[in-house]
């Protein structure tokens, strides 16, 4: 029974990995009153297709690298819908339908159906001395892909950065208030627009981290729905970095589940434990929507002036 908890952990971190990433940068696009990304579909399929070019050419770390751009571009595209006036709603929708398209055309010309599927070199793995040693747990430190503990590091370097830093205090400034932010001379467009591109370039990296972490290939499609798993981890961590990788790795249990069940007999078919990664997500928001219902129901009622 351990070892199979430890194999469901060993699972839960490696599917989490991706959405921590682009978790974090949609929080930091919400806590600047960005909008919410619908494009991160988008954008994490098409740093996916970027991360295995990237890597063909010189290596995981060049794919990684490949992968921020590509969402750089698409946080860029988006920071500038915003700046003509576009609804942010309509700007994430085009965007994730044109990276889906784009990755796969793109993915069809440079690897034509009938050939070996193009397989590059993934990202190295971690082993902790002393850690890996321990009873049971110590699998889960040891062959780790440098891709979770990267999700770590990030983690804290983002929860810094809205909490103690210069610009994350400027960037929840614009999203709590504008009015009075541009009041003191903080631009709000510039921030935001900054924002945007945050999120794009975890995105990005969040694709790239999945097609390069065990995988080293692309398929279209491949994201499978992160994106819109993203939006609802968001929003059930309340925007908050330490609550997006705790609630990412929730998911990730499901997710977990769901890839044993195609290997063993786990007493439910494998289409049911793939839908439980979704059927968690929405009762997670469900639950989540009644508290906050509870909550707005008994605050006091400010009465309205005469």
């Amino acid at each position: 029974m351990a070892d199979f908890v430890v194999l469901v952990l060993i699972g839960a971190i490696s599917s989490a990995t991706p959405l921590i990433l682009a978790g974090l940068g949609e929080a930091v696009l919400e806590r600047a009153g960005a909008g919410i990304g619908l494009g991160l579909e988008g954008m994490i399929v098409c740093g996916a297709l970027a991360g295995v070019l990237g890597s063909a050419v010189a290596g995981p770390w060049a794919g990684l690298g490949a992968g921020v751009l590509s969402g750089l571009a698409f946080g860029g595209l988006y920071a500038a819908g915003l700046a003509c006036g576009a609804d942010g709603v309509l700007v994430g929708i085009a965007l994730t339908l044109f990276g889906t398209g784009l990755s796969t055309f793109v993915s069809q010309v440079a690897d034509p159906a009938g050939q070996t599927a193009l397989s590059v070199p993934t990202l190295p793995t971690v082993t902790l001395p002393g850690l890996a040693e321990l009873p049971v747990l110590g699998q889960l430190f040891t062959s780790t892909s440098v891709s979770a503990y990267l999700a770590i590091v990030a983690t804290v370097v983002v929860w810094w950065m809205l909490r103690s830093s210069r610009l994350g205090l400027r960037l929840r400034a614009v999203g709590d208030d504008p009015g009075s932010a541009a009041v003191l001379g903080i631009s709000v467009r510039r921030h935001r627009t900054t924002a945007a591109l945050i999120a794009g370039g975890f995105g990005g990296l969040a694709g790239a981290v999945l097609s390069l972490s065990s995988i080293g290939s692309f398929a279209p499609m491949m994201s499978a729905g992160r994106g819109f798993i993203v939006l609802a981890v968001v929003i059930l961590a309340r925007r908050h970095p330490l609550g997006v990788a705790a609630t990412a790795l929730l998911i990730g249990v499901f997710d977990s589940l769901a890839l044993l069940a195609q290997t063993r007999s786990l007493g439910m078919p494998v289409e049911a434990y793939q839908l439980l990664p979704w059927i968690a997500a929405i009762a997670l928001l469900i639950v989540d929507g009644r508290r906050r219902a509870r909550r707005a129901h008994h605050l006091p009622q400010q009465k309205e002036p005469t």
